[in-house]
């Protein structure tokens, strides 16, 4: 039987804000009466300006339309609804109403997304350009490369050396990556050698490629696995015919990072796994795992089951609705704390560290539905809505429970992670919190705060000295270093613009410039309706985010670093993870690791083409045009 029809009409004011058209359409060869339509769209509803339906309720992303009373839509016939929406128009596919079904009493019935009308902008700049022909060489550009005479040959059977047990992450790398090479361990002249050389920084390394051997000098594990990169890359760009050359490198920054939320949608191990894999490809040294969010918590913690078994899932009939197009089915899943590390061995055998990020007081509806009755207060009626159309997702900091769970969990999470940093989030606590909560209300009169809204300095304030106490430092956000919230021993993420990491450098915190105008991966390339990605910080195209520049301000000493970011809400697989990432990644990576002068656009792009068959080789989804 025929599935019923959603089409919708996009009206964009010139205030940015939203009218929407929905259509309907009844496909089936039944009368539709007393349903309810569900569907998710990032942006909050108007429900006083609803025509022809009712809007029976929404929590994120996830609308419930009625129609009005006694209204049913005979077969063939349809049903329209207009909703309006203050906060943003809608810009592109991505973000239209997706994951449509309808409610039944107890019935769910799928319904197909249809026609839109979305208006194309005009004039829509692409501004495409054919690639160059490849060019043989490196991502990130070393910083030093002196050419010789000659060329070096990769045979079938490669001597190497294995005495240096500094090296030993380096070398099992290199075999790995070259399976089809027969490796020969021997210390009496190898083709390949490993020479610890003390002189050379933490992360450096020198490659001479002569044309019988080749030798890899560094001081450090990091080091000898970033010379054993180039020279894999050398040999994969220029088909194992490499010129003999000398490259003397080493990073800009000590910070090069690639986020993953694999909270909004779930991405299992093995997708972690991939991006790990790519991450040292690219000499990038910290993944930033985002594992808690509003709509689930993904880690496994031992003292709170229901954080996994609840907070992991979402769909009709769990305490989380859908959200993001996932529908009324179960959908979510968890890391167990034997993946996890299993992740962070992984890691650590590529030379990078996994921060894991907890996400508070906002962004923590995951949390607080699976703990109500440790987390919610009854009396509390404030009224506030979060940037994602939440009304209860954010922490009670005036709740004694709140501290004792935040300590439990960071507890667990310490053990399971070894990095010295622990994110805390931080971001996004919306106007009006706790404004008529009696708990924070008291504890602010307790702690003689003039507003309630100190709170939040209070709490994560709190868990920096009880995270100081174990030895961690933390990470947060850029909103949490406004109103000295946190110590100078905390790094700051400069997320909404440049400006912010300006302003925290400034101040005198380590900070991590990725604001979303040049880093966020999840933005669309361009503004085609049909381009993949979202736009709510303009778009993103491989020039742009190689032109970004992160420490061109007056305290560039305190700019540790950069990192690519990719959030998930429209992110579902990893073939759409990886189509956002390649080719905007390279860009990344060279800004993060290649000194300012060194950088050059007409020679980056060649170097890029280069790549591209490397891609293909292992699989990866990359934007092609």
């Amino acid at each position: 039987m025929s599935k019923p029809m959603l089409h919708f009409e996009v009206v964009n004011s010139e205030t940015q804000s939203l009218k929407l058209h929905i259509v309907l359409e009844n496909s089936t060869e039944s009368q539709l009466h007393d349903f309810v339509l569900c569907f998710d769209m990032p942006r909050f509803l108007d429900k006083s300006k609803v025509v022809n339906g009712v809007v029976k309720s929404q929590v994120g992303s996830h609308i419930e339309l009625a129609p009005l009373e006694g209204m049913s839509v005979a077969a063939g016939e349809s049903w329209t609804v207009t909703i309006e929406s203050n906060t943003s128009g809608l810009f592109n596919l991505s973000e239209r109403p997706n994951g449509p079904y309808l409610k039944v009493g107890k019935e769910f019935i799928e319904v197909a997304v249809g026609s839109h009308s979305m208006p194309q902008p005009e004039p829509l700049e692409l501004n495409a350009q054919p690639m160059p022909a490849p060019k043989a060489g490196v991502i990130p550009q070393p910083n030093q490369v002196v050419a010789k005479q000659g060329v070096f040959i990769w045979q079938n059977s490669v001597s190497i050396n294995v005495a240096n047990e500094v090296s030993h992450n380096a070398i099992a790398w290199l075999t790995q990556q070259f399976s089809d090479t027969q490796f020969e361990q021997t210390d009496t002249n190898p083709i390949v050698s490993f020479i610890e050389v003390q002189q050379l920084e933490e992360e450096a390394y020198q490659l001479t490629i002569s044309e019988e051997t080749v030798k890899i000098e560094a001081s450090s594990a990091s080091g000898f696995l970033y010379g054993a990169v180039t020279l894999a890359q050398l040999l994969v760009t220029a088909r194992n015919v490499v010129d003999c050359v000398v490259i003397t490198d080493a990073p800009q920054y000590s910070y090069r990072g690639q986020f993953l939320d694999c909270a909004r949608s779930f991405h299992n191990i093995d997708t972690v796994k991939s991006v790990i894999d790519q991450m040292v490809w690219l000499k990038l040294n910290t993944f930033h795992w985002h594992l808690t969010d509003d709509e689930a918590w993904r880690m496994e913690i031992d003292a709170y089951p229901a954080l996994t078994e609840i907070g992991a899932w979402r769909g009709e009939g769990e305490i989380q609705p859908p959200q993001f197009g996932s529908g009324s089915n179960r959908y979510g899943g968890f890391f167990t704390k034997a993946q996890i590390a299993e992740v962070v061995a992984y890691a650590k055998a590529r030379e990078i560290t996994v921060i894991p990020e907890v996400d508070i007081p906002g962004h923590a509806r995951a949390l607080i539905m699976a703990l109500p009755h440790l987390l919610i207060e009854k009396e509390d009626t404030s009224d506030y809505v979060s940037i994602q159309q939440y009304q209860d997702n954010v922490l009670n900091p005036g709740l004694p429970a709140t501290y004792e769970v935040l300590e439990t969990i960071l507890d667990e999470v310490c053990e399971m992670f070894p990095s010295e940093v622990i994110h805390l989030g931080g971001d996004e606590v919306p106007a009006h919190v706790w404004e008529k909560s009696p708990a924070c209300i008291q504890k602010a009169k307790e702690l003689e705060f003039e507003d309630v809204r100190q709170l939040e300095g209070h709490l994560i304030s709190h868990l920096e000295r009880y995270l100081a106490d174990k030895g961690r430092r933390i990470a947060v956000w850029e909103e949490a270093s406004h109103g000295n919230k946190i110590t100078n021993n905390a790094t700051v993420c400069a997320w909404s613009n440049s400006a912010e990491g300006q302003k925290a450098a400034k101040a005198g915190y380590p900070v991590i410039m990725c604001p979303a105008q040049a880093t966020y991966l999840d933005m669309a390339w361009n503004k085609d309706i049909n381009e993949t990605g979202v736009l709510w910080a303009g778009t993103i195209d491989l020039k742009t985010a190689y032109q970004f520049e992160p420490s061109n301000i007056e305290s560039s000493q305190q700019v540790i670093g950069t990192q690519a970011l990719v959030w998930t809400e429209f992110v579902k697989d990893k073939q759409t993870l990886e189509f956002l990432l390649y080719p905007r990644l390279f860009a990344v990576a060279e800004v993060a690791w290649t000194s300012t002068q060194n950088k050059d656009w007409p020679h980056f792009l060649p170097r890029v083409s280069a790549q591209l068959s490397y891609l293909e080789s292992k699989g990866i989804n990359y934007r092609r045009g």
